[in-house]
């Protein structure tokens, strides 16, 4: 029975992954779950030693009951988009499946090792969360980023040569490529934000994974965090750049992710409306830039990614 539910729990991620809309990748990743196999029950009868006998069943069924519970959590997240592909990636999903309103301290303690060395990437989407972090201190999660954020930085303009005119973030006091910074802070878990408005470029997923290889070639011991793009305030669309473009575009980062071994943190749709537009009440500017509220729900996103890395919940 418990084989069953486990084929169940993979079969389930696997339709997950296929109507997000890329069957072809759909095979190379799945939730990863307890394998209940592993819990053999326990024979047990009269007989000598039947105390010893009794605090093994009792150990047993314990070790059950907990594998149990950890599979059930499992499949509920997996129903939410929340899961670990076959390749290792942890894919946090649209709606959230962990509660972090109260960690214990033990959860922080864990939280704030595991992000120690984490750094921002991306454009002023990006900038608004690393000022958001500096306001936020003392949180076991965010005091930990550094960032490399430009307004008007994007994708496609990060091999462009460095000048005046050119948008590469700052570092020590100058224009670099992103690559190079991160090696330069030593920078061990590396979060990028883009795609709203690079949307409009049709090779904006071939670039967006060479721009993510450059950054793992100068710095193979990093891991590859994305921030899913967010939605266009309501009526502000520019061309290309549409809500329904920006839901196409995650769609398919989040499966190259699973592919690729390269972790998703989908926040778009957390913060969309009715209509699959950025919901006004997270607006700073009623067109693609967040406010605090926004913000918040970023940061309970990465607490709930935490958690999933560390096996916590």
């Amino acid at each position: 029975m418990r084989g069953m539910r486990k084929l169940a729990m993979l079969a389930l991620s696997t339709a997950i992954i296929t109507n997000a809309g890329i069957s072809s990748l759909a095979a190379t990743t799945g939730a990863s779950g307890i394998d209940l196999d592993t819990y053999q029950s326990g024979q047990f009868g009269p007989g000598v030693g039947g105390d010893s006998v009794q605090s093994e069943a009792s150990a047993t069924s314990e070790a059950s009951a907990a594998a149990d519970a950890a599979y059930a959590a499992q499949v509920a997240q997996a129903s939410l988009g929340t899961y670990v592909s076959s390749s290792g990636a942890v894919i946090i999903g649209p709606v959230s499946a962990i509660d972090t309103s109260n960690l214990t301290e033990e959860q922080n303690q864990a939280l704030d090792h595991l992000f120690q060395n984490s750094v921002i990437i991306g454009n002023s989407i990006g900038n608004g969360f690393a000022l958001y972090t500096k306001k936020h201190a003392e949180d076991p999660v965010l005091k930990n980023f550094q960032a490399l954020t430009a307004n008007g930085y994007y994708i496609e303009g990060a091999f462009d040569s460095i000048s005046t005119t050119s948008r590469h973030p700052f570092y020590r006091g100058q224009q670099r490529f992103v690559w190079d910074s991160v090696q330069l802070m030593g920078a061990k878990h590396v979060f990028l934000s883009f795609g709203t408005t690079e949307v409009q470029y049709p090779d904006v997923i071939e670039d967006y994974q060479k721009l993510i290889d450059q950054i793992v070639a100068v710095n193979p011991d990093v891991d590859i965090t994305i921030f899913s793009a967010t939605y266009i305030y309501p009526g502000k669309y520019y061309g290309t750049m549409t809500s329904p473009n920006v839901k196409k575009f995650n769609t398919t980062m989040e499966q190259v992710c699973a592919a690729r071994g390269w972790n998703f943190i989908n926040v778009a749709d957390r913060l969309k409306d009715e209509n699959g537009d950025l919901n006004p009440v997270y607006s700073s500017d009623e067109y693609i830039h967040q406010n605090d509220q926004a913000y918040d729900i970023w940061t309970a996103a990465l607490k709930e990614y935490g958690l999933k890395k560390l096996g916590l919940v």
